[in-house]
């Protein structure tokens, strides 16, 4: 029986109520990192567990880099990822116009300190520049978004030690943030520990809500929403929908 219990393999049943709730925002904030969010940790607990933005390019939307790129004029070779190594790094005299390689602080010809860094292409000798991004579509325009994002996570239900199939996320008054920016993910773990993800924005919880807002239980934080693990009920319409969040 011990040695049953030491090779049993650890499952997320296995986590405590807190580091499980840790454990869905690690997982949500994974999860945004495929689509191109960038994601933070607010420094106090207002009922906003992530904080995220990204920018994307104000004509397609598609996600914009703000890292400059080094590229030669010339040629076009992109130094900027793995190649900053095989910049050549050339100086040429101002006065003399020689040529030369490496950390000088003189002109080897004339002696002169008036010198100019030309960093060129190990390729074909063309100057390398610093140049800032643009889409593919050819906009040179981005925008900046931020979303507030709660976390809700939720195991698999189980009474009597069977599965009730069901998964279950307490919602409360305080939660009702009322900002077009702010959003919920609800992070739902089956028996495999495989994570699925429901996300809808305050608007969408109310909707779908409806009446039972005006009721007792949610008003005394006493609502919880059970639905099934399987097809995900009347919340199934959210899963995976994280393009509500651009």
């Amino acid at each position: 029986m011990i040695m049953i219990m030491k090779n049993r393999k650890k499952t997320t049943t296995d986590l405590s109520a807190k580091h499980f709730s840790r454990y869905g925002e690690f997982l949500v904030s994974f999860e945004l990192s495929k689509h191109g969010w960038n994601i933070y940790d607010p420094v106090y607990d207002e009922y906003i567990d992530l904080i995220i933005h990204k920018h994307v390019c104000e004509e397609c939307g598609k996600n914009w880099n703000l890292t400059p790129v080094l590229v030669c004029k010339k040629c076009g070779k992109d130094f900027s990822k793995s190649l900053k190594k095989d910049i050549v790094a050339k100086k040429i005299c101002q006065d003399c116009k020689n040529e030369m390689i490496g950390n000088k602080t003189k002109c080897a010809k004339c002696q002169s300190e008036n010198l100019i860094n030309h960093p060129s292409c190990d390729k074909c000798d063309g100057e390398v520049e610093m140049i800032d991004h643009s889409c593919k579509c050819g906009s040179k325009k981005y925008i900046t978004k931020f979303r507030t994002i709660q976390v809700k996570s939720s195991r698999i239900e189980h009474g009597d030690g069977k599965s009730k199939n069901t998964y279950a996320v307490d919602m409360k008054p305080r939660d009702l943030i009322k900002d077009e920016s702010h959003f919920y993910i609800w992070c739902l773990l089956d028996d495999k520990d495989h994570p699925h993800f429901l996300v809808l924005s305050v608007k969408d919880f109310i909707k779908v809500m409806g009446d039972s807002l005006k009721g007792i239980s949610f008003f005394k934080d006493q609502d919880r929403q059970h639905f099934s693990s399987r097809d995900f009920g009347k919340w199934r319409e959210f899963l995976d929908k994280f393009d509500k969040l651009e």
